[in-house]
């Protein structure tokens, strides 16, 4: 029994941090509520790297890149 709940739980996650990190690549200017609530859920560097990249598009497609997607950048380097 723990071990589906621990499997659950873990799918659960999965899918609440797919689902945030869909919003934020989705939004022009994703919530900075969206961004901590995913860097918080971020397992490993598989997850990081797949954050950056989203946050690396948002950087690439403005002129004027968001000062805060570039200190979050920053930090996941």
């Amino acid at each position: 029994m723990a071990n589906r709940r621990s499997a659950e739980s873990s799918d659960l996650h999965t899918q609440v941090r797919d689902l945030l990190l869909d919003k934020v690549r989705s939004d022009p200017y994703p919530s900075t509520t969206h961004l901590d609530m995913l860097e918080a859920m971020l397992e490993g560097d598989d997850d990081r790297e797949v954050y950056a990249e989203v946050l690396m598009d948002k950087v690439r497609d403005e002129a004027f890149p968001s000062l805060d997607h570039l200190r979050r950048l920053q930090s996941l380097s």
